[in-house]
């Protein structure tokens, strides 16, 4: 069954476009480069259209799905080499450790670009075009 959108057409944004220039590190409305300032830090903005990037709530999902990816792919592969060769524990930690850190420092960015383009997409978290409500401060309390 689909799954009807109650927005005009020119107002929907395209998930997958979004998720795919996000994980190449590109802004998801225009696709320049210009997503990160830093290696997991978003820009402010995008010079190029202006799409700002602060109010993104990544939060601890791009680590979560790193370390997902990466154990779904080292674990069985680790596996499979000691059914194969058998080979002593500190050929292990040889291959599999550096492995790990490389698969992840690669990956954490990208899917964090992932994650910040379809909250773009969805029009989550200040996306959409109005602000989130600041919440009410109790009299009192700093």
């Amino acid at each position: 069954m689909p799954v009807v959108i109650d927005e005009p057409a020119e107002e929907r944004r395209s998930r997958r476009r979004a998720m795919a220039r996000g994980f190449a590190g590109r802004c998801p409305k225009c696709g320049e480069k210009t997503l990160f300032a830093h290696y997991t830090k978003t820009a402010e903005a995008c010079p190029n259209c202006g799409e700002a990037f602060h109010h993104h709530r990544a939060d601890d999902a791009p680590p979560y799905f790193t370390i997902f990816v990466v154990g779904h792919v080292v674990g069985p592969l680790a596996l499979l080499l000691e059914q194969l060769a058998r080979p002593p524990l500190w050929v292990h930690w040889a291959i599999w450790i550096p492995a790990v850190i490389a698969a992840s420092l690669y990956l954490l960015p990208k899917i964090k670009g992932l994650i910040v383009g379809l909250q773009w997409a969805l029009k989550m978290h200040g996306f959409g075009g109005e602000e989130p409500p600041v919440p009410a401060q109790t009299p009192g309390l700093p």
